[in-house]
Order: C-alpha cells, then structure tokens, then sequence
C-alpha cells in the first residue's frame, strides 16, 4: 500500500511539475518600471499619421527565461502561409501594433509556431501556451522582447 502510495504522490508531483505557469501581462514587466505613454497627438489630428512611436527601451523580466508559460492575449500576424499563420506577435489587447502605438517589448512576445495556426483566430482572443525566452527581437510593425517556442495556441471564450 505504502508503495502505491509513493508512485502516485511521485506522478502528481512530476504532472504538476509540467504544468505552464500562467502569467498574466503586468507580469513580463520588471517591478516598478513604469512606460512613457505615447504622444497621440499627430493622430487625433491625422488618422493618416503613423502611430506613435514604440517604447523601445522597455526592459524584460530576464528569471523568466526558459519559463513554460500560459498566457491570454491576441494575435498580430507577421507571417502567412496559405491560408494559415505560420510566425506572430502576440500581444495584450486587440490591434495593438496595427491600429495603435506598439506596446512596449516588454510587453509582446514574438512566436514562431511549429504548426500554423488558422488565420481567422487571429480575431479571437487567444491562449499561448509554450516556452518563454527572453529573447528581443526586431520586425517591421514592433520590438518583441520575448519569443515563445514550442508554441500552442487555444481560442479563449472571455
């Protein structure tokens, strides 16, 4: 009996052990830190303008490298494939990067996907589940400052 019980408390603990941490998006900033807000301005008075510039400065939580994570958030394409996208910046609130300001890097996390996800999900909000790395990296709508690997996404019903 003692025996049955150790194996069963050894594989609750190893299924625990796996599971993602969900993070919510206040997390991936370092405490303290603060973001300029944008200069709307040329906006209101141009909804031709560009956006404003990103905060490109951000800086990143770097204990959260290697991190298996679940995190909620939407989907702004940067790659397609058919159909399907294959490579996204996932971010905390729909359109940023299109119709608004970027968020800062510290705040979008760059996602290269091993299976493409269905391009009509990018409208619905999402669950990223994967690796974390505290990786930057440039593309032409924003600076990411983490990339997700081994990446998996789920609609969300909010």
């Amino acid at each position: 009996m003692a025996t049955l019980t150790l194996v069963a408390l050894l594989c609750s603990g190893t299924a625990l052990a796996s599971a993602p941490r969900t993070l919510s998006w206040h997390e991936l900033t370092p405490p303290g830190w603060q973001s300029t807000p944008p200069d709307l301005s040329q906006f209101f008075h141009d909804p031709s303008a560009p956006a404003a510039p990103q905060d490109s400065s951000a800086p990143i939580v770097e204990s959260l490298h290697d991190t298996e994570i679940s995190i909620r958030g939407f989907v702004v394409p940067l790659r397609w494939e058919q159909d399907a996208i294959s490579e996204f910046l996932f971010v905390p609130w729909f359109g940023a990067c299109l119709h608004f300001p970027p968020p800062p890097p510290n705040q979008i996390i760059r996602v290269q996907m091993d299976r493409s996800l269905p391009e009509v999900e990018m409208f619905h909000p999402q669950i990223l589940t994967g690796r974390l790395l505290t990786e930057r990296s440039d593309s032409d709508l924003a600076v990411a400052g983490y990339l997700m690997v081994e990446a998996q996404t789920q609609r969300t019903v909010r």
